[in-house]
């Protein structure tokens, strides 16, 4: 049987901050469109850039609580959220306790909003406590185990209650393991390989600059520059200001190009997943290189 909280507060001021974030996405948008290139433009273009990761990650979350849902049989109570699963054998559950009986010895830690809760936290007396909720600690339902505690907070608490003690008193057909479990996507080593990610964001600092140091200057640059040069290193190219833009350009796309297909290798071909990223950054200094090269002539 599924049991789902009061998720009513937490959707209504998750879907605000969407909101907002869209709409300060959009004004950054028409406020790039009227914008000259230089560097009110650039620094408005970062921002918008900057926006969207923010934007996607609380998608994320305002998924998870959409999803937040206990469900339970004889075997175990599951607490999905999102991309996870925390499975609580129903033999490893020893009491239950009301949230404002327990005394919280280290804060919450983890992501909430009004109306919704997912983190943790350490109580006295009962350890590490794991939040799940769209109450605040002292209206949630507080299960304990031998090896963590998890708070939760479903709408009717007392049929819960008298749902679990039924449950427990039939016994288990076949035991679980106390674990969580993610899906195959979020799952996945990349996400926490620091190394590879830390090579791409060392690609897109690289890049975000070159972008920068070009908007600096382009107000005070001639209309026509010098963009090319031959072996001996004399002009043989000439062109529009606006043309030394492809040069970072050029170094975004192959680092959007670049990070998508190596997250997706990296799983299976690691080696290749750095390669990549590698070569992202070697790309950037190339590129800087060569800009310097003609904003120096």
């Amino acid at each position: 049987m599924a049991w789902k909280p009061d998720k009513a507060l937490g959707l209504g001021v998750g879907l605000m901050v969407v909101l907002v974030i869209i709409g300060m996405e959009a004004f950054l948008l028409q406020s790039m469109l009227d914008q000259p290139p230089g560097l009110n433009l650039y620094v408005m273009a970062l921002l918008f850039v900057l926006s969207l990761p923010l934007l996607v990650l609380w998608l994320y979350w305002y998924y998870g609580l959409a999803t937040l849902r206990y469900t339970m049989d004889r075997n175990a109570l599951v607490i999905a959220c999102g991309a996870s699963r925390y499975v609580v054998p129903m033999e490893e559950i020893r009491r239950t306790v009301r949230g404002d009986e327990v005394s919280i010895l280290q804060g919450f830690r983890g992501v909430g909003w009004p109306g919704y809760l997912m983190g943790s936290l350490r109580l006295r007396d009962l350890g590490l406590l794991l939040v799940a909720s769209t109450e605040p600690v002292e209206r949630q339902l507080i299960v304990v185990t031998d090896r963590m505690c998890y708070g939760i907070s479903p709408r009717q608490p007392e049929q819960f209650l008298a749902d679990l003690a039924a449950r427990q008193a039939l016994g288990v057909l076949h035991p679980a393991e106390q674990t969580v479990e993610y899906v195959s996507f979020v799952a996945a080593p990349v996400w926490r390989d620091r190394w590879y990610w830390a090579t791409v964001l060392l690609a897109f600092v690289a890049n975000a600059a070159l972008f920068g140091i070009i908007a600096l200057r382009y107000p005070t640059l001639p209309e026509r520059l010098p963009l090319h040069f031959d072996a001996q290193g004399m002009v043989d190219r000439v062109g529009f200001k606006s043309g030394l833009m492809v040069v970072p350009t050029i170094g975004a796309l192959s680092l959007a190009a670049n990070g998508a297909l190596g997250t997706i290798l990296h799983g299976r071909e690691r080696l290749a997943a750095y390669l990549l990223a590698g070569m992202t950054v070697i790309l950037q200094v190339v590129l800087w290189v060569a800009a310097l090269g003609i904003l120096g002539r």
